[in-house]
């Protein structure tokens, strides 16, 4: 992927403090009572800076003097900190790899300096982001915060990967469209409120989140294209926004058409069949390649524009979590509705024949958007060259004890994209390929 700045989060993430936020919160709430602010006006002080903001409004008193006390607790909280498991190792990877880092934060400034300083990790990062950095609007839920960050080290925001431990971190990452990474296992520093929202991808720690960013840093995309000249464009352009032009394999199988021109255009790499191979060549062709290039997850994507790039965003998440070998995306468990009735049954019989031979029944076992890891592909051998190489993908994945999981996905249909893929026809001639090859 084409990743080329990670936002930490600071507290929770990179590091963690004995003191939890509850108690910090008490202490903050004592401190107010002393000085004179009734209970009821302060509440549960939940989150506390914004709390601070409404306090100072609603009694008269100077901000500055509440905050100083905010500041002093967090100061004093942080002192004690520790840095997790995981993340020095993280980032002299990062930095060996050329990514830039910055930190967006809650916390104050002089308490964020002073963890980096004292952990010794302040000089790997372009950006240190803290609340008294932004106005109180753009600070983290807000977009503001994380939007000044990439716009001063000139990073697109689908370049950017956003890691944290709480949902207030993953949504200014949503909402400029950023990646996300949760930290799901660091109890040591999280704030005392949830928010419910979905990152791209979840790790319980640091440590695993290495080894995450390692696989996404090394993904590669097959892309099999016969006659694509129409859409390989579009499709590649929205490949572009998330992995980089030499991780993206387009196989020209044999096009008679611009399907090459176009690719190359891109400046992606390009296999040419000099002949049409049919499907299963070219994902052979593609896969092997990857493979050759040492690739730690495998994509394949249509040419003809029916996946979204989210959806294969989706279809990576539990192969780079290290949770799956062998990702599907499924049609029949996602939004059905563009899905023709015969594409339906058609898909069905098939998911059926290829349960006989697999030994697992898969709900969409025709989908073209899948996922391997690098372990699982290369178990993989692939001998139809036509489109009963579906089926035969899973059959190998599940004899070769790959574990697979489905995601739902949506299939974008189209008048051009009807008439592409298979039909009933070809439904069975897949069948009859797949019976005569397994019974030899």
């Amino acid at each position: 992927m084409d990743v080329r700045l990670v936002v930490f989060d600071l507290d929770g993430t990179l590091v963690g403090a004995p003191k939890p936020f509850t108690q910090l919160k008490e202490e903050l709430k004592s401190r107010l009572l002393a000085e004179g602010i009734p209970e009821e006006i302060l509440g549960d002080l939940t989150p506390m800076y914004e709390n601070l903001q409404r306090i100072a409004r609603e009694t008269g008193r100077d901000f500055g003097e509440l905050y100083s006390h905010m500041v002093e607790l967090e100061t004093e909280r942080i002192s004690e900190s520790f840095l997790f498991e995981g993340v020095r190792e993280t980032l002299e990877f990062l930095k060996e790899r050329g990514i830039r880092m910055a930190v967006m934060t809650r916390s104050s400034r002089k308490a964020a300096l002073r963890a980096l300083e004292m952990h010794g990790i302040a000089g790997y990062f372009s950006v240190v982001s803290t609340r008294d950095d932004v106005p109180p609007a753009e600070l983290k839920p807000n977009a503001g915060q994380l939007k000044r960050i990439i716009e001063a080290l000139g990073v697109e925001p689908t370049r950017t990967l956003v890691v944290g431990d709480h949902g207030y971190d993953i949504l200014p990452a949503k909402e400029l469209g950023a990646l996300s990474v949760m930290i799901t296992s660091h109890e040591s520093g999280r704030m005392s409120f949830s928010v419910d929202v979905e990152p791209e991808f979840e790790v319980p720690t640091m440590e695993e989140f290495r080894s995450l960013i390692e696989a996404l840093l090394d993904t590669y995309i097959v892309v099999p294209a016969y006659n694509e000249e129409r859409m390989v464009g579009a499709v590649l352009e929205d490949l572009l926004r998330y992995f980089r032009r030499d991780e993206i394999i387009v196989v020209n199988d044999g096009s008679s058409d611009r399907t090459e021109e176009i690719a190359r255009s891109n400046g992606v790499h390009v296999l040419t069949h000099l002949v049409n191979r049919g499907l299963g060549g070219a994902l052979g062709t593609g896969i092997a390649y990857a493979l050759r290039k040492n690739a730690r997850l495998i994509l394949t994507f249509d040419a003809d524009g029916q996946h979204l790039v989210s959806d294969a965003l989706r279809v990576m998440k539990p192969v780079a979590e290290g949770k799956a070998d062998f990702a599907v995306g499924s049609r029949l468990k996602g939004d059905t509705s563009q899905m023709p009735f015969v594409k339906r049954f058609g898909n069905f019989v098939l998911d059926a024949i290829t349960a006989v031979f697999a030994g697992k029944y898969v709900s969409d076992s025709q989908s073209g958007l899948r996922c391997f890891s690098r372990d699982c592909a290369a178990r993989i051998r692939i001998t139809c060259d036509r489109y009963a190489v579906s089926s035969e993908i899973i059959i190998e994945a599940a004899k070769g004890g790959c574990r697979i999981v489905e995601v739902p996905i949506k299939a974008v249909y189209t008048e051009y994209s009807m008439k592409k893929g298979t039909n009933i026809f070809e439904g069975v001639k897949i069948a009859l390929n797949l019976l005569f090859d397994k019974l030899r």
